[in-house]
């Protein structure tokens, strides 16, 4: 072989897998039976607005109610009232 052919294929193996391993990376989980669904848990405020809540201790993040996946809450604190959410 050639040595321009040699680079050109060895380049589109690289571009491939490259290609495959992206894929794979985008791939939605399975929600099969070895798949762990946690229950959602809720945080009421004192003022009675309600929140989605995940993870523990410090690392404890809220979402208001209808908020999507990727719009937590930057800050620890109830947006309607300041009160700092427990």
């Amino acid at each position: 072989m050639r040595p321009r052919a040699l680079a050109l294929t060895i380049a589109a193996g690289a571009a491939s897998a490259v290609a495959v391993a992206l894929l794979r990376l985008k791939r939605p989980r399975a929600s099969g039976a070895n798949a762990t669904a946690r229950p959602v848990e809720t945080y009421r405020c004192a003022c009675g607005e309600e929140f989605r809540v995940s993870g523990t201790g410090r690392h404890r993040v809220f979402w208001r109610a209808g908020a999507a996946d990727d719009d937590p809450l930057l800050t620890a604190r109830c947006p309607s009232c300041e009160r700092a959410l427990v």
